[in-house]
């Protein structure tokens, strides 16, 4: 799975590459890309909406989830040569 979804303390990549079009504003994404997607890993989006067809959705959604979409702003990350510590401590 894309966008740092194994585990990691800090999540990389671009909040889209972690969403999926479930729910509400069906259609955002540009069917041309689906397909292209489909194509090029041999997989159906159809049929992925099928097995999740009885996956309900939440009751609730936290009203701090999806900053990015709420208020249109994002986190930059810079990327900076630093040395590597040889020992870190023990979680």
């Amino acid at each position: 799975m894309l966008g740092g979804d194994e585990g990691d303390r800090l999540p990389l990549g671009a909040p889209a590459l972690m969403m999926s079009p479930q729910g509400v504003n069906l259609g955002k994404i540009d069917p041309e890309l689906v397909k292209k997607r489909d194509d090029k890993y041999s997989i159906s989006t159809e049929a992925i909406m099928e097995s999740r067809v009885e996956i309900e959705e939440p009751e609730w959604i936290n009203p701090q989830a999806d900053y990015w979409k709420q208020h249109a702003k994002g986190f930059a990350i810079d990327i900076e040569k630093t040395e590597m510590k040889l020992r870190a401590p023990f979680p």
